[in-house]
Order: C-alpha cells, then sequence, then structure tokens
C-alpha cells in the first residue's frame, strides 16, 4: 500500500536523513578519519546532483517514489543516477512509476530478507533516446517470478524492455523510451 505523504512527514524524514549524514560526517571527523569525512560529503553531493537530475525529468510520482523509498523498512535499498542532459519526461511519469513500482514490489517479494539487496537505476539521455537500467544486486529466494512479471509487464506501446537477464543473485533490466 502506498504511502500518503504530507508535507509535515516529508520535512521529518528530510531532517532525519540529514541528521544522520551529519552525525556521519561528525563521528569521523572525531575520530580523525579525515579522508572518510570527506568522502561522505562527495557522496552526499553525488547523490544531490543526481536527485536534482531526476526532479528535472518532472516525473513527480516516479521520482518520489526513488527518492522516499528508503523511509519505509523495506528489503532493498535503491539508487539512482542519471546521466546525460535530462529532459522532460512528465508525459511518461504515471507508466514508469506504475512500471517501477511493481517491479520493485516483484523483487521484494522475492527477496531474502536477511541478505543485502541493492537496486540501482539509471537514466541515460542521449540525443535519440531515453533509456533506463535496472539492476539488482542481493538474493532472489525465486527468480522465475521477476522472469515471469517481466513477460507480463515487459512491453507495451511506449515502454519497451529491451534486454533482460535474471540469476538468483542479479537482475538487469533495460528499458527504452518510444518517444513520439
Amino acid at each position: 500500500m502506498k504511502k500518503e505523504w504530507n508535507v509535515v512527514d516529508i520535512l521529518r524524514y528530510a531532517r532525519h536523513d540529514w541528521l544522520n549524514k551529519l552525525q556521519l560526517i561528525k563521528g569521523n571527523i572525531a575520530l580523525n578519519r579525515l579522508d572518510r569525512a570527506n568522502e561522505i560529503i562527495e557522496e552526499i553531493i553525488i547523490e544531490a546532483k543526481h536527485e536534482s537530475s531526476l526532479t528535472n525529468t518532472k516525473m513527480n510520482l516516479f521520482a518520489g517514489y526513488i527518492m522516499t523509498y528508503h523511509w519505509n523498512s523495506l528489503p532493498l535499498r535503491l539508487e539512482v543516477e542519471v546521466l546525460g542532459e535530462a529532459r522532460d519526461l512528465s508525459h511518461y511519469d504515471k507508466e514508469l512509476y506504475e512500471w517501477l513500482s511493481s517491479f520493485v514490489h516483484v523483487l521484494e517479494e522475492t527477496s531474502d530478507y536477511t541478505e543485502e539487496n541493492h537496486l540501482s537505476i539509471s537514466l541515460f539521455f542521449d540525443q535519440s533516446s531515453v533509456r533506463f537500467f535496472f539492476d539488482f544486486s542481493g538474493i532472489l529466494t525465486d527468480s522465475s517470478d521477476v522472469e515471469k512479471w517481466l513477460m507480463k509487464y515487459g512491453y507495451n506501446q511506449r515502454l519497451q524492455v529491451i534486454s533482460q537477464e535474471v540469476t538468483t543473485n542479479e537482475a538487469s533490466v533495460v528499458i527504452e523510451l518510444n518517444e513520439e
């Protein structure tokens, strides 16, 4: 079930995230691990740049889902990167959000909760196309469920799965948008 966020919830979770990050930096400084503190700061900067580029796509449902996903206790860790010059994809927002949330749900249902499970989402913009790369690493208790889901939801007129590979500890899916 999708949680409805209000402004106070959003600010509370965002503040909590920032305090955690600041505590990591402060702790590393206190231990005189300045290199690690600087690495954490660089990671924060890179994450913020990718999130900024993601919001520039104007896909509010899709971006909101990714950016708030870790606020729930779920078995996956999501990260996002945007490569190339982001452009307005608002007319794909609902479709991509529904595809992503359904895909993540099947990954959650088939992931081994005792293991570290990670989903990297990369948006690649070039002059002629937009591609989404979804790379899962972790443990899937039943990879055939993911394959069945991909067969069912892998293609429509505007979103096309152009590549997929699923094993018990990895899944890789590439979607291309049919821009018209």
